[in-house]
């Protein structure tokens, strides 16, 4: 798992580091937080109409690549 890195904030937001989103050209994805001994148990997520989601587990934000 790799902990949320702040890297500003803008209004009531936090931007996270690029190393929190990966970017898929898939509408479902998996994940398990990095696996090992420091993952979570994988859990399969579908992005949203805005090509999002965010795991629940981890804070990992997984987004639709443009093109």
């Amino acid at each position: 798992m790799i902990p949320d890195q702040d890297i500003g904030i803008q209004g009531d937001e936090i931007k996270k580091s690029s190393a929190d989103v990966i970017l898929t050209n898939q509408s479902h994805v998996a994940c398990n937080g990095g696996g090992g001994t420091l993952g979570h148990p994988q859990i399969f997520l579908t992005l949203d109409n805005e090509g999002r989601v965010t795991c629940p587990y981890c804070s990992r934000e997984f987004v639709m690549s443009a093109g």
